[in-house]
């Protein structure tokens, strides 16, 4: 079953509407994705389904851990090349640095509003200098640091913020998220969100953006002086990445189709795969209770939106799976599945995991595991 094509042309809608104001995307240049040259795959990978041995280099954040290192809720991982790590605690807010063999170097940041400081960090890039560039989205500001952790320097957004990439010219990418509170009334309303990429220099000058993409529906309404808001964990949107070669990679995951775009947004070509949709075990459940049934889908979408690339340029797409329970102890143990797409939009292979994978550079794979005691630990595995 080809499930793609329909729900892709959503994007391509959004995308043609554009923007008018100066320095945004010219929707008159634009050709919609749909036209662009589609490579077609079938559902079986062409290296077919790989399950690769590990080798176990590090660990970070046991109980018995030397370097005294605890992490919170990581919430993202970026490896360079010299095989430095950082990692964006979310539930520390700052970003927890270590060294090739896992030792602990230093925190960069803490909760605040000052220079140098972070509320709610939403994502981290790091150049090859080993510069980091900041997401901060209650802020609503891009923070840069230098290598040793040092902050240098700032610059506001005037819209949510809650992306980053900076790509091999050293331009940085930003999702910025449409506002909607126009939109808002006392009563709950269905709000079809949006974002748009917005890219500029280091310094946050010369915007330019492309857009809109669709992302996740809500229920909004107005409640005293803020907002209440439902929505599902399963709702489909839009994932975004740099390619190492400076391409734009976008998909709608309701459908399994990603285009691929040059610097400025113009369409160069799109690439899928057919697949079977994956039943939601929630979904009726929550139907049969009243819960927002508008708000969920029957089937799971396809892959999840942060995926990442390797230093081939390959494309690693996690696919979405029913999360277990708590109590499920054979369900938490269901593997995680992860689909490889060369640069040229090829499905090259299917990769079988045991954890959920953050970031793979050269032959390391870097991976979130948690114990049995509840600690969250991070891990680097030779893989073969």
């Amino acid at each position: 079953m080809n499930a793609y094509p329909k729900a892709f042309c959503a994007i391509a809608v959004l995308l043609a509407a554009g923007l008018t104001s100066a320095g945004a995307f010219d929707s008159s240049q634009f050709k919609t994705a749909v036209s662009a040259r589609l490579v077609t795959n079938p559902e079986k990978p062409k290296n077919g389904v790989v399950t690769p041995k590990l080798t176990e280099l590090w660990s970070a954040g046991e109980e018995n851990d030397a370097s005294g290192i605890v992490l919170n809720q990581p919430f993202q991982i970026r490896a360079i090349t010299d095989g430095t790590v950082f990692v964006l605690d979310w539930g520390d807010t700052c970003i927890k640095v270590l060294d090739n063999k896992g030792k602990f170097i230093r925190q960069i940041g803490r909760k605040g509003q000052g220079p140098g400081d972070m509320d709610t960090p939403a994502w981290i890039d790091v150049d090859a200098a080993g510069n980091i560039y900041l997401a901060d989205s209650r802020n609503m500001r891009v923070s840069l640091f230098d290598q040793k952790g040092d902050y240098v320097s700032s610059f506001r957004m005037e819209k949510f913020c809650s992306k980053i990439w900076i790509d091999k010219s050293g331009r940085l990418f930003l999702e910025e998220t449409g506002r909607w509170e126009s939109q808002l009334t006392s009563e709950f309303t269905k709000i079809q969100n949006t974002f748009s990429l917005v890219r500029c220099g280091k310094d946050g000058k010369n915007f330019f953006r492309i857009g809109p993409f669709q992302a996740d529906v809500m229920l909004m309404k107005r409640q005293g002086e803020g907002m209440a808001s439902a929505s599902s964990p399963y709702a489909p949107t839009t994932g975004w990445g740099i390619a190492p070669d400076g391409r734009i990679w976008a998909g709608y995951n309701e459908s399994y189709e990603i285009g691929v775009y040059d610097p400025d947004g113009n369409p160069l070509f799109r690439f899928g795969r057919a697949f079977q949709p994956i039943k939601n075990k929630s979904y009726m459940r929550i139907a049969a209770a009243g819960n927002i049934p508008n708000l969920h889908k029957e089937h799971l979408p396809a892959f999840v939106q942060d995926f990442f690339f390797d230093d081939a340029g390959n494309g690693w797409f996690r696919l979405f799976r029913n999360e277990p329970d708590q109590k499920d102890e054979k369900a938490k143990k269901e593997p995680y599945l992860y689909d490889v797409f060369s640069p040229e939009g090829v499905y090259l292979k299917q990769v079988i995991v045991p954890f959920r994978i953050y970031q793979v550079r050269k032959d390391k794979l870097y991976a979130i595991v948690e114990t049995e005691e509840g600690f969250r630990v991070l891990k680097c595995f030779r893989f073969e």
